[in-house]
């Protein structure tokens, strides 16, 4: 075990400092972390500016100014500020033709559908960068959040209560459940039955081999982790015995009194018909048990296979949902998850228990179906009746108006009558009373207050100066072809295929432009191609940043095929 505590290690991040040196031409008149209001000298309503910041170790650029009659003008991370930073993939057919992609895509794509690795470059960069893939939340009783990476290089990064980086854990593989103790400390379950604690810094304090076997406080399968920060109990679930234990926090065997919970522990059993359920024979039992949550109430929630059970701590009897003794198939539905009732409201195929709030409702988002376009998250009430739905076709803003993009999630974090999840785009959006419209938005792709935090800038640091006119952020590439099955493909080469056949449409491409975009395509001279000999088809849905236009793919109707054609993408207003 030693050897792996070798491998986790946490990597810290310290800002500068800030100065009161002001800069000819900009003035900063407040500050914070995600933004700052300056005002430019002698600046006329109508004319263009671009501010660039950079003390040495920063660079950041602001293009498309329009200051107020005042000379007021707000700072943000928005289309306004440049990506100083971009993934050039080096062709294998031409060495000084380089495939060029916005930044935020560095991450592998298969067709439109962002794949679970590669790590997206962000404007401002660094190990704190945040990004879709987050799975996991987790907030500990002095308000610090945990964030898991669910994708190599996986890591868990750390929050304080105002949502400014910590640290980054770095982990030598995928992690399968989180949680925190009443003392600020992380507990991770990795693969191979093991456990690793980590103190507030991230430092590695201890590591616990999980004995193999099927007796009691031996594991074939550990599967998922939940710690009673009151009780000092942690439950540790088996999802080839199918059955939950409990220990101290020194993983020293502490047995549920009363009844078991789980069936005796022989892997050989037969598994539950998908849909059975018999209260008078599976009472107390579990089916391949995953993920534990616990409620802050004295409830245990195990998320099995097709259904959901929860037990008493106190006294670990199984408690029912409403009229029905599980919520989900057998319980609360009575067909079969592989039906195409499957894609109703309030059913699901296999799904994840992302949590259970201080209100009683519990969230289930889905893991697998095959009968649904978007992944949902589910909200029921304690009794198991439906509350909400949402997914990121469903319309939730934050109390300025964005939009927040509500996808499955397999872990979120609740306290009092506030629920933190992580969105699509990988920000951490903050409700009241469930997820609701105004609300709070922290971090994500781009966002300020991680590695650097804008309220520290130096103001003699600015430099200003007038456009000539309006700058038109541009993304170029290939139009590529995918291959027969689209495996194996990636921003760069797709295999070495770069042509597209007479009636073919090409992979969706990104061009991450942060507004409406208009499409060129150039022939192998470098020639336009007559808008009449192809089509452009945009996703006008919001993607997976929350945002318009993140994709674009186009269909060859030259009548001819198509040799190493390649796209300027051009932002328009």
């Amino acid at each position: 075990m030693k050897r792996w505590l070798t491998i986790l290690a946490a990597a810290l991040l310290a800002c500068g400092s800030a100065s009161s040196a002001r800069a000819a031409g900009v003035k900063v008149v407040s500050r914070a972390p995600a933004a700052l209001e300056v005002t430019v000298a002698e600046a006329k309503p109508g004319p263009l500016y671009r501010v660039t910041y950079d003390d040495g170790a920063h660079h950041y650029v602001w293009e498309n100014l329009s200051p107020e009659a005042s000379g007021r003008v707000r700072l943000t991370d928005d289309k306004h500020l440049r990506p100083e930073h971009r993934l050039r993939c080096e062709s294998s057919t031409s060495t000084t033709d380089p495939v060029v992609f916005d930044d935020f895509t560095k991450g592998t794509l298969l067709g439109k559908r962002r794949l679970t690795f590669g790590a997206p470059v962000s404007t401002f960069g660094g190990p704190g960068y945040l990004v879709p893939g987050i799975s996991k939340l987790t907030r500990d009783r002095y308000g610090n959040f945990w964030l898991y990476l669910d994708h190599p290089p996986y890591a868990v990064l750390k929050y304080d209560s105002h949502f400014a980086y910590q640290f980054a854990l770095l982990l030598p593989g995928p992690a399968l459940a989180q949680d925190v103790d009443g003392d600020g400390n992380l507990y991770l379950l990795h693969p191979g039955n093991w456990i690793s604690k980590h103190g507030p810094r991230g430092e590695a304090l201890k590591a616990w081999e999980l004995p193999f076997g099927r007796g009691a406080g031996e594991f074939m399968s550990a599967s998922g982790l939940a710690i009673d920060q009151r009780g000092g109990s942690i439950y540790l679930a088996d999802e080839i015995l199918s059955r939950v234990q409990r220990f101290d926090l020194d993983l020293r065997l502490k047995p549920i009194t009363q009844t078991a919970w789980g069936w005796i522990g022989r892997e050989d059993l037969a598994y539950t018909r998908a849909g059975q359920y018999d209260p008078d024979t599976m009472y107390y039992q579990l089916d391949r048990p995953r993920q534990v949550r616990l409620d802050g109430r004295g409830r245990l929630f195990v998320s099995c296979e097709h259904y959901i059970s929860q037990f008493d701590l106190a006294t670990g009897k199984q408690l029912p949902f409403g009229a029905n003794p599980v919520l989900g198939w057998g319980g609360t539905f009575t067909d079969s998850p592989l039906s195409l009732s499957a894609a109703l409201d309030g059913h699901w195929q296999r799904h994840y228990l992302a949590g259970v709030d201080s209100a009683g409702r519990i969230y289930v988002a889905d893991r697998d179906n095959r009968q649904v376009a978007d992944q949902r998250l589910q909200v029921f009430s304690s009794d198991g009746v439906l509350d909400r739905v949402l997914s990121v076709n469903t319309d939730v803003r934050d109390a300025e108006g964005r939009r927040v993009s509500v996808t499955a999630v397999s872990g979120l974090a609740a306290d009092g009558d506030a629920v933190w999840l992580v969105d699509a785009g990988g920000r951490v959006y903050e409700s009241h009373g469930g997820v609701m419209n105004g609300g709070k938005l922290y971090l994500g792709p781009g966002a300020a207050g991680r590695q650097f935090d804008l309220s520290r800038v130096e103001e003699a640091k600015f430099s200003l100066e007038a456009q000539p006119g309006r700058v038109r952020h541009r993304a170029e590439g290939r139009v590529l072809s995918p291959t027969s099955s689209e495996a194996g493909t990636s921003n760069c080469e797709r295999e070495g295929i770069s042509a597209v056949k007479n009636g073919e449409r090409s992979l969706w491409a990104p061009a991450r432009l942060g507004e409406p975009f208009t499409v060129t395509l150039l022939d192998r001279a470098g020639q336009p191609i007559p808008p009449e000999s192809y089509a452009i088809e945009y996703e006008e849905t919001p993607g997976a940043f929350g945002t318009q236009y993140d994709y674009f793919r186009v269909m060859n109707r030259s009548g001819a095929d198509w040799q190493d054609v390649k796209f300027v993408a051009e932002a328009v207003e």
